[in-house]
């Protein structure tokens, strides 16, 4: 069983008492032009305040931005929010949002492989004024995360000017964005793409990843292919395209070959393959080659005998039936009667257990595919 997240608390209370901002920056040793530049080891979380959990998804996030603050430095037009405050008789900085960003950073000065001209010494730190209230930064802790990343053909424009300077190279480019060169090579089809396809995909008629495979599918025709779809679509009333309004209309042809036991598997397959040919138009091509001129699917459906089932064992009489079960239940040892759970005494004065409400989790409505569903972006 894996360890258990630590989770945040519902309710939080902390005494946020505003202190003087200059002199505590004056004591902190920070300087300021429009930000104060902070040294990290003065900036702190306020204890519980976070509600971030620190799941397999949450640490992956952070220790990509660890790798990039490793090949790129701290961005310094990512200022960390901070907040000055009374702890006891001290002043302190507490940071308020990117808490992300700073756990980030003290692994990259934790980890043996950082250098000591790497290390990161100080942090860009814009302080909330005094007025602001705890439930402001709560509120915040929401509202300052809802940053919205580069679509796939806006990190191809960016892609496309990092290649367009001397000396670029691809692996280079796509490491320091952290992204593989696969996903950089599909986002590139997006900014080298016709004019009317990039309008599709910026107008959101169709997906970037949906017209990334159009693209590799289609090539030259991929233009056409798109605009055609987003016609058809728009014919129904849809604001976006489907892979229904890019697939032609198919026509089904059944086939039939019935074999007896004994035949030739050979010639069972032969004659399968010659139903296949009879149905599917070719043409010549090299080597003798004949070559399909449409695309389409074959589906099997193979009927073979049901396999006979195995004979049932006769019903015991009820008679028999209790004899086993009265001889069963004497057979078995008498165990203790279950102790009730103790609620674990947590070690602290004045804590009581508090008993779960028992209700039972209610769980979402099942929700099936839907084939016509439009296609979203990540």
């Amino acid at each position: 069983m894996a360890d258990k997240l630590n989770l945040p608390k519902t309710k939080f209370a902390h005494d946020l008492t505003a202190a003087p901002v200059d002199p505590t920056m004056k004591a902190a040793e920070a300087t300021t032009t429009k930000l104060y530049r902070v040294p990290v080891d003065k900036i702190k979380p306020i204890p519980g305040f976070n509600v971030r959990v620190e799941s397999a998804d949450y640490i992956a996030h952070r220790d990509g931005i660890q790798a990039s603050i490793a090949t790129n430095g701290y961005n310094p037009a990512k200022p960390i929010a901070g907040y000055v405050a009374k702890e006891g008789d001290e002043n302190v900085i507490y940071v308020t949002d990117g808490h992300t960003r700073l756990a980030a950073v003290l692994n990259h000065n934790d980890d043996p492989e950082t250098d000591k001209a790497s290390r990161i010494t100080a942090l860009p730190v814009l302080v909330h004024p005094k007025e602001v209230s705890l439930t402001d930064l709560t509120v915040q802790l929401h509202t300052a995360n809802n940053g919205r990343p580069l679509t796939p053909y806006e990190l191809g424009v960016v892609v496309k000017r990092l290649l367009s300077e001397d000396g670029a190279d691809k692996k280079a480019i796509a490491g320091r964005l952290g992204v593989t060169t696969r996903y950089l090579d599909d986002v590139l089809l997006l900014a080298n793409a016709d004019k009317t396809v990039k309008q599709h995909v910026a107008s959101g008629a169709i997906s970037s990843t949906f017209a990334i495979q159009t693209l590799r599918k289609d090539g030259d025709d991929a233009a056409d292919v798109i605009s055609e779809a987003v016609k058809k679509a728009a014919s129904k009333g849809k604001a976006k395209v489907t892979k229904k309004d890019t697939a032609p209309k198919m026509l089904k042809t059944k086939l039939a070959h019935s074999f007896d036991a004994g035949d030739d598997m050979k010639e069972i397959v032969k004659a399968v393959a010659a139903l296949v040919r009879s149905t599917v138009s070719a043409e010549e091509g090299e080597d003798d080659a004949k070559l399909s001129t449409v695309g389409g699917t074959i589906n099997l459906v193979i009927e073979l005998p049901a396999p006979e089932k195995a004979a049932k064992k006769p019903k015991a009489k009820p008679a028999a039936k209790k004899a086993a079960a009265k001889k069963a239940t004497a057979a078995k040892p008498k165990g203790k009667a279950k102790a009730k759970p103790v609620a674990e005494d947590i070690g602290i004065e004045g804590s009581e257990p508090v008993d779960e409400d028992g209700e039972e989790a209610i769980l979402p409505p099942k929700v099936d595919s839907d084939p016509d569903a439009e296609e979203v972006d990540i």
